[in-house]
């Protein structure tokens, strides 16, 4: 039985500048390029007491905690879970040894969940307006802290708060914008985003997000965000409006400063790659509808001859790398350097970072 606060939720819901240089890496030996330039944000409080003009904000409608953030999260091994759909997506994190998954089903009822991985206090956050999936630690200036939905919105996106000095943060740019932390960054740690099937792939020693007790009746709601159309229009304000690709088409955004470069999973070809362009490396697999990215390395990288093990790349010194990154054979302990990226909805991108840089795959 859907909520009466959900009922208003599920109505309201479902209702060339810079020319990039790209190259696949299994046909070029080198994948060192220039880094690009960004220049430093700018964050001041106005006189409303918030660091963004106030136009830009909307009540969601159901008040604060009124998507009520889960505090006690279950997991089960990946192998047990039935409920999860191959092809529903979800959001994957690495902490030391422990790889944890976050279904979009569990996450579109919360919107946070504030979770320990290897004993790290996170706080994993997910819009479904935005489509945006992102995970901070939750420690900030030596105090844990845990986080709520404010039920307000910023052009369209959550606007959450800490519960430690209830300071709003805006989630897709990670800054406090109104609140004793105005102007502060929260500590982002990158994810991975694909189907269950793809966690299920390279992932089965992973630990799955069920719920915040044993009874999961309320979880077998398909995710909102799933009846959401490609073409269709956001319920919420948000400015500016770019009409370039469609509003919810899912798209990989890479933040550099207030820029953004943006790629989407029907620009690369069908099966596991490695792309270059710009100073980032991508890797792409649109059979579990994935991209993820990190900044060039100065070694050549090409993707893995044998897969097995969780290994996807390669360098030049012999090291191999897993999806995150990360060294397991060679030299542990070295990693790619993950860029400040994540997976949303195309209209959101364009309106929190105007004027975004589309990926062409080296056509003009």
């Amino acid at each position: 039985m859907i909520s009466s606060q959900r009922l208003v939720f599920v109505l309201l819901f479902v209702s060339g500048l810079l020319l990039f240089t790209s190259c696949r890496l299994d046909d070029h030996n080198s994948v060192i390029v220039p880094p690009s330039n960004s220049t430093p944000e700018v964050c001041e409080v106005g006189a409303s007491g918030w660091t963004i003009p106030t136009a830009t904000l909307a009540d969601g409608g159901v008040g604060k905690d009124g998507f009520v953030a889960m505090e006690s999260p279950i997991f089960l091994p990946i192998e047990e879970i039935e409920l999860i759909e191959d092809d529903e997506l979800v959001v994957v994190i690495k902490k030391g040894d422990v790889i944890k998954v976050y279904p979009h089903r569990q996450l579109d009822r919360h919107e946070i969940v504030n979770d320990f991985i290897n004993e790290v206090p996170v706080a994993i956050t997910f819009c479904p307006l935005t489509g945006t999936a992102l995970a901070f630690e939750s420690e900030f200036n030596g105090s844990i802290t845990t986080y709520g939905v404010s039920g307000l919105l910023y052009n369209s996106n959550m606007v959450l708060y800490d519960r430690e000095t209830d300071t709003n943060w805006s989630q897709m740019t990670t800054q406090g914008i109104n609140g004793p932390l105005s102007c502060e960054k929260l500590n982002f740690l990158p994810v991975l985003e694909m189907t269950f099937m793809g966690a299920k792939t390279w992932f089965p020693e992973a630990l799955v997000l069920v719920g915040d007790n044993l009874d999961v009746r309320s979880y077998q709601l398909i995710p909102l965000s799933s009846f959401i159309q490609p073409d269709s229009r956001p319920n919420w304000p948000y400015f500016p409006r770019d009409s370039r690709l469609r509003n919810h088409e899912r798209v990989h955004a890479i933040i550099d400063s207030t820029r953004s470069f943006v790629y989407t999973s029907n620009q690369f070809d069908d099966k596991l790659d490695l792309i270059v362009d710009n100073s980032n490396l991508l890797i792409t697999d649109p059979t579990i509808d994935f991209i993820s990215s990190y900044k060039a390395s100065s070694v050549s990288l090409q993707l893995a001859p044998n897969l097995s093990e969780g290994v996807v790349m390669v360098d030049s010194d012999g090291n191999k790398y897993n999806l995150f990154g990360e060294v397991v054979s060679g030299e542990i302990g070295k990693r790619l350097e993950p860029t400040f990226s994540y997976m949303g909805y195309w209209f959101a991108i364009a309106a929190m970072f105007p004027d975004p840089f589309i990926f062409e795959n080296g056509e003009d």
